[in-house]
């Protein structure tokens, strides 16, 4: 039989880290993470052709003219970084209003300031046009992978119209359409209440599920639905009746839940089966006990809480030890986490929500492609899924969550082409 051309061949890794699916016990304790030691990963058309021993790879393939080497030796080779919730398409920065918070200014006074709060940013996300958001997303993005991101998530939320939203989503799409990165997109045109609906909570909310809910679905530019269930956004049984308003549209809900208090959000997203559940950090036991029974994803955002001069983290361990799928995200945005470092992320995680390394390295590989509905193509190395790869320049996995803030991804290869 005629063995493949490989058009990219990642040779003699110090270790490489397969991520593949856990299928028993044995398997766990012994190599959770599937390290090969000295491997190799061939790639043919944007996707994974061979993993294994590098002499074994080697003698699954042809190495042809154009066939791209890389040398991976005493380096770390791993999955593409999934970031599964993002707010990347706004314009505007919230500086001041971080600063203040951090000298103690009260929230309500620093809300005063010109350039303070989310409707800051929707008024600026507002009046930028389609294309100086595109290329405010376009090096966002960019950064991102610098970092090793491969597959992210794509939120609206800063238009809080169905004309803006569309606008947002349809930039969203563009990068999901042209770019070689693997996106899905969100709308969260229940983000919180718009200015012009003050004191007008439900007259918005039936904007939200009889306009904007189904447009968007029929135009196809989102594949969940998102909606903030906390005190000051929305209530328990507003945040239900958007998501089952998107369920019947097609759109996959998604939840912001329990981030400043226990607001009901886990259970409400184990009773809609959301795809996810994120932020969660006071969420209770009987909420995340309801989540891990109806299969949500757990998605813990750490450099929010961290920004945010939190001293409560969500408690990542105990989700883990509970057997929550736990994922993990920038939630980069303008107001509490302009952070595109999926690798600065698993140090707040083994840090901070006191995890695991192993329980890090797949919340942001293949439990955040879960909390996205991609497990089954990205987040892992393995035969037939996309050529998703870093390449990172140091010798062993657990330096990942030590060498915090240090960019030390050398290589990023997204659906089989080099972008760094």
């Amino acid at each position: 039989m005629e063995k493949p051309v490989a058009d990219i061949a990642i040779l003699n890794a110090g270790q490489l880290l397969t991520m593949k699916p856990i299928k028993n016990e044995e398997e766990e304790e012994d190599n959770p993470l599937g390290i090969i030691e000295d491997g190799a990963v061939a790639i043919k058309d944007g996707k994974i052709i061979a993993v294994g021993k590098t002499n074994d790879v080697i003698k699954q393939i042809e190495f042809g003219r154009n066939t791209i080497q890389i040398d991976a030796n005493k380096k770390v080779v791993m999955p593409g970084f999934v970031d599964p919730h993002t707010h990347i398409i706004f314009k505007g920065t919230r500086e001041r209003e971080f600063v203040l918070r951090h000298q103690g200014v009260p929230y309500m006074k620093i809300l005063k300031e010109e350039n303070a709060g989310i409707i800051s940013t929707v008024r600026w996300t507002r009046k930028a046009t389609f294309d100086e958001l595109l290329e405010i997303t376009r090096t966002r993005i960019s950064e991102m992978v610098d970092w090793g991101t491969t597959t992210l998530e794509i939120k609206s939320g800063y238009g809080l119209n169905l004309e803006e939203e569309i606008k947002i989503l349809k930039i969203a799409k563009y990068f999901k359409d042209y770019s070689p990165l693997n996106i899905k997109s969100t709308l969260l045109a229940a983000h919180i209440i718009p200015p012009e609906y003050h004191m007008r909570d439900e007259k918005y909310v039936e904007l939200v599920v009889n306009d904007i809910i189904p447009i968007i679905a029929e135009n196809k530019l989102a594949d969940f639905n998102d909606v903030w269930c906390e005190k000051g956004a929305f209530t328990r049984e507003q945040s239900r009746k958007i998501l089952k308003a998107g369920l019947k549209y097609g759109l996959i809900p998604k939840i912001h839940a329990d981030e400043m208090s226990d607001a009901g959000g886990a259970k409400i997203a184990a009773e809609v089966k959301a795809i996810s559940a994120d932020h969660l950090v006071y969420a209770s036991e009987e909420g995340l006990t309801k989540m891990k029974e109806a299969n949500v994803t757990a998605v813990l955002l750490p450099i929010t809480t961290f920004s945010l001069g939190k001293e409560k983290f969500a408690d990542g361990k105990k989700m883990v030890e509970m057997g929550l799928t736990v994922a993990l995200g920038t939630d980069y945005n303008p107001g509490t986490a302009m952070c595109p470092s999926m690798p600065l992320v698993i140090s707040f995680a083994v840090v901070r929500l006191k995890m695991d390394v192993v329980s890090a390295l797949y919340g942001a590989t293949l439990n955040a492609a879960k909390a996205i509905g991609l497990d089954s193509e990205v987040g892992s190395l393995e035969v037939g899924k996309r050529a998703n790869v870093n390449v990172l320049n140091i010798r062993n996995y657990e330096e990942i969550p030590y060498r915090i803030a240090e960019n030390y991804v050398e290589k990023v290869i997204s659906n089989g082409e080099i972008l760094k």
